[in-house]
């Protein structure tokens, strides 16, 4: 080897041995909709609300849940969560908490925590989505169809 290849290699070397590794980083994404008529579904009335805090919790060692992030909802019902390095986060909730400056009232009920799950994990990098979210106002909307339990019908006799 000449000389300048024996530089170029330790120098090299210097960068190589300097470089602190890259880390990766976990983010969590969602959605949160408007559930007008207060049925827990997402159907053709319900819109994606904006201003409203979610809440990411996760469960401790003591298995006491404890709360990792918190974030609102942009003008188009979405929320990402960046969590540095990569964090377990198996057993995790999201929930709404709050209604920040939201959308016309919806929010005033949090609907159901849901499970984030592993959409993608390469390169020390994961990213988990959450199903989507629900709030709910203090009152259905008036065009709403009730949603009455369902009746149980009498088995058939068979002779």
């Amino acid at each position: 080897m000449d000389w300048s290849k024996k530089l170029f290699f330790t120098a090299f070397l210097i960068v190589a041995a300097a470089i602190d590794g890259a880390h990766g980083d976990a983010m969590v994404t969602g959605t949160v909709f408007c559930d007008q008529c207060k049925d827990g579904q997402i159907s053709l009335f319900d819109y994606p609300s904006y201003g409203v805090k979610v809440t990411m919790a996760c469960p401790g060692s003591d298995g006491q849940f404890t709360t990792w992030g918190e974030e609102t909802t942009n003008w188009v019902g979405n929320y990402a969560m960046r969590f540095e390095g990569t964090p377990n986060l198996s057993g995790c909730y999201t929930q709404v908490s709050g209604n920040g400056q939201g959308s016309n009232g919806c929010g005033a009920v949090a609907g159901p925590p849901k499970y984030v799950r592993l959409m993608f994990d390469m390169f020390d990098t994961e990213m988990y989505t959450v199903d989507p979210l629900l709030a709910q106002p203090a009152e259905p909307c008036p065009f709403a169809r009730k949603v009455l339990p369902p009746t149980r019908l009498p088995l058939p006799i068979l002779h």
